[in-house]
């Protein structure tokens, strides 16, 4: 099945996370910006595909949450259409904490 995963970490810069991530998984963020992602933020994969979004968890407009349920989790990373997400979650580690695991066919 096809899993949709948040993950929240807590007490650290985003550039921080940024390389953490890359080195756990292997792979080089993309940089980008986006005004509905909340300005700069940073993905890897496609929409087709498995995809990585790594962004603040603020939202431009009105300073408030995006995920409003997780507003203690400044950094977010949303993992999209992955069949591996267990293995995901192993490669993280402990300091990533799983907010929200969904799936859909």
């Amino acid at each position: 099945m096809t899993a949709y995963d948040l993950y929240g970490l807590k007490g650290k810069a985003i550039l921080e996370v940024k390389s953490k991530i890359e080195e756990k998984l292997s792979f080089s963020f993309e940089a980008r910006e986006s005004i509905y992602q909340g300005g700069r933020y940073y993905r890897f994969g496609d929409k087709e595909s498995e995809s990585f979004v790594l962004k603040s968890n603020t939202d431009p407009f009105d300073g408030e949450p995006v995920e409003q349920k997780f507003s203690s989790y400044p950094v977010l990373l949303y993992v999209d259409a992955t069949l591996r997400s267990e293995e995901i979650k192993s490669l993280l580690g402990t300091e990533f904490y799983l907010l929200r695991h969904e799936f859909f066919d």
